[in-house]
């Protein structure tokens, strides 16, 4: 439970330095092949993820595991690392992960209600943007500018909509303590501004691509066509021939998901 002093609202900008350049440099330095599309595709339209720190299950409960590990990845992000530890400016974070949207994408209106985050402030450092690039909240939109990091309300009604640049952003979720009680006395509250049209894009349940399903849907349609006789062979021909987007997420090329499904990627879905 949060203070009542302390509660979230929608939307800080805090005044802790963050060094752009260096954010920067590290984000190029990820091998593309890391990057995984959103465990959340049906909400997450055309965002790609890869998790710092978090479970090991391969699911997304790796966003709200009781036990969490770091990405070896982090060797090679000192700068990225130094937020994460309880001597970076929020305290130490829970999880951590880079989320990475397509120009124009589109995050679908929701609420992040796992009860493990309800005590958390959700973080957000943006590594480049786009100044149509904005988050929704409660019908207020927000552009997150590069250079500060920023925190909403992730309990409420919520979404993202692009512009015509990648939107990547480093993400903290950081249990509530002293030292982020210090950052948010300090922080600027920006209420954002009344866009009706932008939660009306949100809220449309249309998406600007086809993204992959997410883990539960893709774990009971395998289920379901093992139950209709269906070797995993059969199972990915069915998804390519349906047109199913992987879970790999790997721009090159126009920016398209690349890899095909195969036996090996249907042998490795979590049924649950």
């Amino acid at each position: 439970m949060l203070p009542e002093n302390y509660q979230k609202r929608s939307f800080f900008r805090f005044d802790t330095p963050v060094d752009l350049q260096r954010l920067t440099d590290e984000y190029r330095s990820i091998p593309e092949n890391a990057w995984q599309a959103s465990y959340w595709g049906e909400i997450h339209c055309s965002v790609g993820m890869l998790l710092l720190r978090g479970g090991e299950s391969g699911t997304e409960e790796d966003f709200f595991s009781d036990s969490v590990t770091d990405s070896p990845l982090l060797e090679q992000l000192p700068y990225m690392r130094s937020f994460l530890g309880p001597d970076g400016p929020f305290g130490e974070a829970n999880y951590a992960f880079l989320f990475r949207m397509e120009p124009n994408g589109l995050t679908q209106a929701h609420r992040d209600m796992i009860e493990k985050w309800q005590d958390m402030f959700r973080i957000h450092i943006p590594i480049q943007s786009n100044r149509r690039a904005r988050l929704i909240s409660d019908g207020y939109a927000q552009h997150f500018s590069p250079g500060y990091a920023w925190s909403f309300n992730n309990q409420s009604w919520h979404g993202v909509v692009n512009g015509a640049a990648e939107r990547i952003h480093f993400i903290l979720d950081v249990k509530f303590n002293d030292k982020l009680a210090r950052q948010l006395d300090r922080a600027e509250f920006v209420q954002g501004e009344k866009r009706d049209d932008l939660v009306k894009k949100i809220e449309s349940g249309k998406k600007t691509r086809d993204s992959y399903p997410g883990d539960q849907f893709m774990g009971s349609a395998v289920r379901h066509l093992r139950s209709e006789g269906l070797n995993d062979v059969q199972i990915a021909d069915a998804f390519n021939a349906k047109k199913i987007p992987t879970k790999r997420y790997f721009i090159e090329n126009q920016r398209q998901q690349l890899k095909r499904w195969d036996a090996s990627m249907i042998h490795d879905i979590k049924l649950g």
